[in-house]
């Protein structure tokens, strides 16, 4: 492999997608930094809006966050009143987490700003070049998911 290949970081595919991140969750702050919500909150309000209920454990897998970081972002949404935490009556070391009416209306509130978030981010790109980049996202992310620290759980 040619050793100047990934001399520059414009040329390291890690550090453009880091920054992008980064560059996300600019937009995302700068569109929602009102609603003190952050994208991860949304991403778990969003999970939960579709499943009624799910244990803590595995709402952190099916938004690609490990149990601990999962467990403090949902305990944020509980003190907000944005969904509620039981201990499951199957298994009792699992807690149930549920969304409340308030947390569904703040889904339906910052969906059309995550969307134009969204589509900021993806502006500068033709419809055939978005098209591209999603299926190599998504290719990538799932060729190399178990290496992460919270590999995500696709929904079955």
């Amino acid at each position: 492999m040619n050793q100047e290949k990934y001399e520059d970081l414009w040329d390291r595919p890690g550090y453009l997608v880091r920054r992008l991140h980064q560059v996300h969750i600019g937009l995302f702050t700068q569109a929602c930094g009102e609603l003190d919500l952050t994208a991860v909150q949304f991403a778990i309000l969003s999970v939960l809006c579709t499943d009624a209920e799910l244990d803590q454990l595995s709402i952190s897998k099916l938004v690609g966050i490990d149990r601990t970081s999962g467990a403090d972002v949902i305990k944020r949404l509980v003190n907000r009143g944005l969904a509620t935490r039981e201990r499951s009556k199957q298994d009792r070391r699992a807690l149930i987490v549920r969304i409340t009416d308030a947390g569904r209306r703040t889904v339906r509130d910052v969906r059309p700003l995550m969307e134009d978030v969204q589509d900021k981010m993806v502006s500068p790109l033709t419809d055939e070049e978005y098209e591209v980049f999603m299926r190599a996202l998504r290719k990538m992310v799932e060729a190399n998911n178990e290496a992460s620290r919270a590999p995500m759980r696709k929904r079955v």
